[in-house]
């Protein structure tokens, strides 16, 4: 694979190795390369402890140095590098009492969570596969190391990333496996919402989120998961409901589909997206996406061009993807490039673009400024907008003062 980041790991790996230590590459870098995909980053495991690693290298820093971790800064590439160890005692159902340095290999990848992401790599391409990891790929099974119910309690969010990786591999999930999603469902109530958004946000990414989803439905987490677990939901989505997620890749346009699938309304979508924790951004645009797609009508020229106007071109256009997910509006229908004609038609779409200001409005009409002056501009860009009214001072001016003496109230 021509990756430098891949190189560049080989690189540590390399200097490891030349001061007489263990070093190789391991968890989803070695799952990728066997299906033959771009991992997204390279991880090392060592026989090497910390300290150790911070002396060979000249640029480290110790991003979790206590749980062995120190990131090499290598050709402009940072490659996280862990001694191998074993975990035990995990008392907050995430984070491990006790860790400890071993030298074996086996132990080290006898400690992950799933048999796919436990293969480790030498250098030279040799896969370490001690798990029956690329069997379960082959097969298309996410399986867990060892024992899960044992493997679900340590980090409850284990069982989101089994709902993921299914997701994201359009795997099936091994028989044990989903027994033990039953058994310790009730666990995820342990999680943070910062931790399960995260999830969600790579479930997107993922060309099957609907298989994701429907596991979390299916095998009941998701009436223990924060921040679900606190809105009462009724209905189980088959197959059939949630399968039209996967038709787009839009995050704002499937998170959007998350809350129809979950019976929220218009009213409350904004209130439910916030405990996720998301920026301001992502609430406004998937709220937008939700309360238009939800109650989405047929449009003419004109209606559209409006919608254009208070919506904006982005939010109307993934309002309409999401319409045709809730088949409020035929999958066939190509309105985008519809839409984006409309669009480009209008001679302005925003208030800025007028050939007045909101001042030169208050002292033309000699009024004082108020809520009238949002009103008036407003429905001067839609005049100007459908070719009402031309986009001249004079003009504008004239009929802002006519309008705002009949609004002003």
């Amino acid at each position: 694979m021509n990756d430098e980041r891949r190189r560049a790991a080989i690189r540590v790996i390399e200097s490891l190795e030349k001061e007489g230590f263990e070093a190789y590459l391991v968890g989803g870098c070695v799952r990728d390369y066997v299906l033959k995909k771009t991992p997204q980053d390279y991880d090392v495991a060592t026989s090497a402890r910390p300290e150790q690693v911070e002396a060979i290298f000249a640029h480290t820093v110790p991003t979790g140095i206590k749980h062995g971790t120190v990131t090499v800064l290598q050709d402009q590439t940072s490659v996280e590098v862990t001694t191998f160890r074993i975990e035990s005692d995990y008392q907050d159902h995430r984070r491990p009492g006790r860790v400890k340095f071993v030298s074996s290999l086996k132990q080290d990848l006898a400690r992950r969570d799933f048999t796919i992401n436990a293969m480790a790599q030498d250098r030279h391409g040799r896969i370490y596969d001690y798990f029956s990891g690329i069997e379960d790929l082959n097969d298309k099974k996410v399986r867990t190391v060892g024992n899960p119910v044992e493997r679900f309690h340590e980090d409850p969010l284990r069982m989101v990333r089994a709902a993921r990786f299914v997701a994201q591999f359009d795997f099936e999930l091994d028989k044990q496996t989903e027994l033990a999603l039953l058994k310790c469902k009730q666990q995820c109530v342990y999680l943070s919402v910062e931790r399960v958004t995260a999830e969600l946000e790579k479930m997107w990414k993922a060309r099957r989120a609907s298989k994701g989803i429907g596991i979390l439905f299916t095998c009941g987490l998701i009436y223990s998961l924060p921040p679900f677990n606190n809105w009462k939901i009724q209905d189980v989505p088959g197959p059939d409901q949630l399968a039209p997620m996967d038709w787009t890749d839009d995050r704002i346009i499937r998170w959007a589909y998350l809350l129809f699938c979950c019976g929220v309304s218009s009213d409350n979508a904004q209130s439910r997206l916030r405990e996720f924790r998301l920026s301001n951004t992502d609430i406004a645009a998937i709220t937008s996406c939700f309360r238009l797609g939800a109650e989405w009508k047929s449009l003419t020229e004109t209606t559209a061009k409006r919608l254009l106007l208070t919506e904006g071109l982005t939010n109307v256009l993934k309002a309409s993807g999401l319409a045709k997910l809730l088949r409020r509006l035929p999958a066939d229908v190509f309105l985008d490039k519809q839409l984006q004609k409309w669009w480009d038609e209008m001679p302005v779409t925003q208030v800025r673009e007028l050939d007045i200001s909101g001042k030169e409005l208050v002292e033309h009409c000699q009024q004082p400024a108020g809520p009238w002056v949002k009103k008036t501009l407003a429905y001067l860009l839609e005049k100007v907008a459908l070719g009402q009214l031309p986009n001249q001072k004079n003009v504008l001016l004239k009929e802002g003062c006519y309008f705002g003496a009949n609004h002003s109230q």
